[in-house]
């Protein structure tokens, strides 16, 4: 008897855990990682309940949402989201989308005129179909004038921070990328200036919820808390 008692108090203390540890399942443009992260572990600390991730470009989340049905929340850009025509049961605005030139140590840039320096071989940008910002980047070389000069020199690549693993790296001269995740891996490199807004089409952030089934009251209770004083102040802190 007192085995059995014992077995059933251990099981208790392994089956607590996982009721506090509910948890939603959230998919995020890469760009938005750090953003992402820091609003997921201050949700897990205030609350105990967990988030689950997935990143990538906005295409493969919004296709992966589509295809596992488990997805709960997407987050990204409208443009993208707006026209997924996924079963949304929500959306809230969680910021603006910022567009900067990022570079390695030992440079600087001021403005697209730098990018047509003899010296410049590489301009890394995210896809220009998939992704917001290699979207954003695309229209701001066109419409600075630059776009023809700088053709040959662009390295497009599928994510925000795979551009920004080539400046990191010292191997492109330039990566046009979001604000959020420059400001991530600001350490790491030379530096970033913020493009002029009026040069690409406005970039708003939304989280959607979707209508799953499943996992609806987690998800509706981080909505709620990215409502929070804590949750601005975070969105704050990534320049959303």
């Amino acid at each position: 008897m007192r085995i059995v008692k014992m077995l059933l108090f251990f099981g208790l203390l392994l089956y607590t855990p996982a009721i506090a540890q509910a948890t939603t399942v959230l998919a995020s443009g890469g760009g938005y990682r750090a953003f992402v992260d820091d609003l997921a572990d201050a949700y897990t600390a205030e609350t105990g309940k967990g988030v689950e991730r997935i990143y990538g470009n906005m295409a493969r989340i919004v296709a992966q949402a589509k295809s596992s049905g488990t997805v709960n929340l997407l987050l990204g850009d409208a443009y993208f989201l707006n026209k997924s025509k996924l079963p949304f049961i929500s959306k809230m605005v969680v910021g603006k989308g910022t567009l900067v030139a990022a570079y390695p140590k030992g440079s600087a840039f001021k403005d697209s005129a730098d990018l047509l320096a003899p010296t410049v071989t590489r301009i890394a940008i995210p896809d220009t179909s998939r992704a917001i910002y290699g979207k954003a980047a695309l229209q701001y070389l066109k419409s600075s004038g630059v776009y023809d000069a700088v053709e040959p020199k662009l390295l497009i690549v599928a994510t925000v921070p795979q551009a920004a693993s080539y400046i990191i790296a010292g191997e492109v001269d330039y990566a046009l990328i979001n604000l959020t995740h420059a400001r991530k891996i600001e350490q790491k490199i030379g530096g970033y200036t913020v493009i002029d807004e009026t040069a690409y089409s406005p970039i708003s952030i939304i989280i959607g919820q979707l209508d799953t089934g499943s996992g609806t009251a987690e998800a509706t209770a981080f909505l709620q808390f990215l409502q929070s004083d804590k949750a601005k102040k975070i969105r704050t802190q990534h320049g959303m």
